[in-house]
């Protein structure tokens, strides 16, 4: 185990248990295998389609699960951060088609997986399962802390990490490396340093109680391991099986049913079907 159950507590030293509790589990996406290979350049131009393809289902997603949050508003700073922030999402989903198209993906491929035309892999329908339900059903700190702090926080180093990479795909068969290619990378490098700032002071101005607190430490740990699977999954899903080593999830044990991962289409996802009127998940034989 990586950490003991958070400890909670008032004001600064509240905060910094937040800190202490997910280092661990951030320090494991910014120093895993997906961060390494792509920093590296070691990634092939597949896997590098594979997990832009696999996640983009994800990204599109995304300024939804911030609408779910905005739900739950009532006063105008958490308001006004949300709405703004949907706005600057639903570009980035542009965007990363753009970095998918860069490295050979259509943009038809990447609608078509978002649509579940095309199947996504288990890890990485459990990363948007999870936004969906804690941003539905969770309270707002717990959405803002899992959504905005935790996923925001750590992809604005995860694409410095990636843009330190990029320059190395510029000759590879298959790859376009123009600026619109680079530009999610260029913008999440810059701009989530930003948004998970304002979304702690949300989270401290709405997390005022201990089970509060605790929920909210436990929700951004939760975005972080799942999506250190998802990445780490979507990777592995286009490297040669002989080259795989077993996958050990962030607790260290290991994880036998991720190494035969069932895919799953995407489940189409509307506000009527969260609310109970229906929902459907197809399995891909």
């Amino acid at each position: 185990m990586h950490a003991a159950l958070p400890v909670t507590g008032r004001g600064h030293d509240w905060v910094q248990s937040l800190h202490n509790f997910i280092q661990p589990y951030w320090a494991d996406l910014l120093e895993g295998e997906w961060a390494d290979s792509v920093s590296d350049a070691t990634q092939s131009v597949e896997e590098m389609r594979g997990w832009m393809l696999q996640l983009y289902p994800f990204i599109h997603a995304f300024p939804k699960f911030l609408a779910e949050a905005l739900i739950k508003v009532e006063d105008d700073y958490a308001r006004s951060f949300l709405i703004d922030n949907i706005r600057v999402e639903k570009a980035h989903a542009e965007q990363w088609i753009w970095m998918g198209m860069g490295f050979g993906l259509t943009r038809q491929e990447m609608l078509d997986t978002a649509d579940g035309v095309r199947p996504v892999l288990r890890d990485v329908q459990s990363l948007t399962d999870w936004l969906w339900y804690i941003n539905a059903k969770g309270s707002l700190p717990e959405a803002v802390a899992a959504t905005s702090f935790a996923i925001e926080g750590v992809t604005g180093e995860l694409a410095r990490r990636l843009m330190k990479g990029f320059e190395s795909y510029r000759s590879r068969p298959g790859v376009d490396m123009s600026p619109r290619t680079m530009r999610w990378a260029r913008a999440h490098a810059h701009y989530d340093d930003i948004h998970p700032k304002v979304a702690l002071e949300i989270v401290k101005k709405h997390a005022i109680d201990e089970r509060t607190q605790t929920k909210v430490m436990l929700a951004a740990k939760r975005s972080l391991q799942l999506l250190h699977l998802a990445l780490t999954t979507a990777q592995r899903a286009h490297v040669p099986a002989s080259n795989v080593i077993p996958l050990v999830d962030n607790d260290h044990r290991e994880s036998d049913r991720r190494t035969r991962q069932v895919q799953m289409a995407f489940p189409e996802r509307r506000f009527r079907d969260r609310r109970g009127l229906g929902h459907t998940a197809k399995l891909i034989g």
